[in-house]
């Protein structure tokens, strides 16, 4: 608690508006549906975080002057997004500038290693987490007991079965609900406030609780990935099972596996091109493979320049892929310099948060990054987090009060 103290204190602008932000964005979708659009509130509250981290954007600058080597593929990710605006300024500069001001933004905050700041956010997301989890505990209340659909909604035409209970809670879907909460349980063993600490065993069950009610496929592969990685002691075998585990996670996401003749191609959101038989089994190429199939050949087609695929995405819908996203908003060199990016500061850092930090983080860290590849994650608040926090860690440091080995 001392910690949000210090940096309501010292910083209560940016501690104010940062959990405005942290709220609307839980809570967007459903005040939409009852009828409020906070879309201007949230765009105000984004502008007071970035504006109150002035003294972080002018350290980065003279920094960036004195040492551009060092700042260069941020400088890169910077101008390339801006460059993105320009190509296709009246049709996608929302998206593009949401995604530059979440990287940035969250950049800046984590970049300094401030420990009263870093469990405020940790803090923020362990929060988030518990309201996402009681709209989906209050959408299978309501389900059971009530007759209105504020907080669920019925899935139809899904793979294998005819319809599916869409316990969304507060967000947009269940799937958007499982993500914050597997943030907010990777978290959870981060925080040094005492008030957390005491609570961590019963927030542990109300997460997992609400994952299990949420149904999303990224659950059971955070589950397996918590699971291996606490209990299989040989690292050769753990890394194995882990690889193992995502592909068939990335599998599953993509290909359906059905008796022939018991679907009918195009019927269902989820049976879209037959790829191959083995007896009366078929394998069938799902919605998520089939669009990064179309949207690769029209990409390809553009020689991969930033282009406004806007109709065409109405046509077939969401690429489901941050890497298609990146390159159509900002062109090959954008969604490159992101990924170069982001991948010299994982492996970095990897062996750090294996050895040094909770279970949860590490696998939720594994899982939200495989989950880039069925999942459009540029504009998400909370993937951002997880993903430049551990970026940013330095090789000197340590989580506070952490046990290593503990859960």
């Amino acid at each position: 608690m001392n910690a949000k103290v210090n940096i309501f204190k010292s910083r209560p602008v940016l501690a104010g508006s940062l959990a405005l932000l942290v709220l609307l964005t839980c809570s967007y979708h459903f005040l939409v549906k009852i009828g409020f659009n906070p879309i201007n509130l949230k765009v105000l509250t984004a502008l007071i975080v970035f504006l109150s981290l002035a003294k972080e954007i002018k350290t980065f600058v003279l920094n960036s002057l004195a040492e551009p080597r060092e700042h260069f593929l941020i400088l890169c990710i910077l101008f390339f997004s801006f460059t993105g605006i320009i190509f296709h300024f009246e049709n996608t500069w929302k998206e593009i500038g949401l995604f530059g001001f979440l990287f940035f933004s969250i950049y800046l905050i984590f970049r300094n290693q401030d420990n009263n700041l870093n469990d405020y956010i940790v803090n923020l997301m362990i929060c988030a987490g518990v309201f996402i989890s009681i709209g989906v505990l209050i959408g299978l209340f309501e389900s059971t007991f009530l007759s209105s659909k504020l907080f669920y909604s019925i899935y139809k035409d899904y793979a294998y079965i005819d319809q599916k209970v869409d316990y969304s809670g507060f967000g947009y879907n269940y799937n958007f609900s499982a993500y914050i909460i597997i943030v907010a349980q990777s978290f959870l063993f981060l925080s040094t406030s005492v008030f957390v600490k005491n609570l961590r065993t019963y927030l542990t069950v109300l997460f997992l609780l609400a994952l299990l009610i949420a149904g999303a496929k990224i659950v059971v592969l955070f589950i397996s990935l918590a699971i291996c990685n606490y209990f299989i002691k040989r690292i050769k075998l753990r890394h194995l099972l882990n690889i193992i585990l995502i592909a068939l996670y990335l599998f599953a996401s993509h290909i359906v596996i059905a008796f022939h003749g018991s679907y009918e191609l195009g019927s269902s959101y989820h049976y879209r091109e037959l790829l191959f038989s083995i007896g009366d089994i078929d394998f069938v190429l799902g919605t998520y493979g089939y669009l990064k199939a179309a949207y690769f050949i029209e990409l390809k087609n553009n020689f991969f320049l930033p282009v406004d695929l806007r109709e065409f995405q109405q046509i077939t819908g969401d690429p489901h892929f941050m890497i298609h996203t990146l390159i159509y908003l900002g062109g090959l060199p954008l969604a490159l310099s992101v990924l170069v990016f982001l991948a010299k500061g994982i492996y970095r850092n990897l062996g750090i948060i294996k050895e040094r930090y909770p279970n949860y983080y590490y696998c939720g860290l594994i899982a939200m990054i495989t989950e880039t590849f069925v999942w459009d994650a540029i504009n998400s608040l909370f993937f951002w987090v997880i993903i430049l926090y551990a970026v940013t860690i330095s090789k000197k440091s340590y989580p506070s009060e952490i046990v290593i080995g503990q859960p």
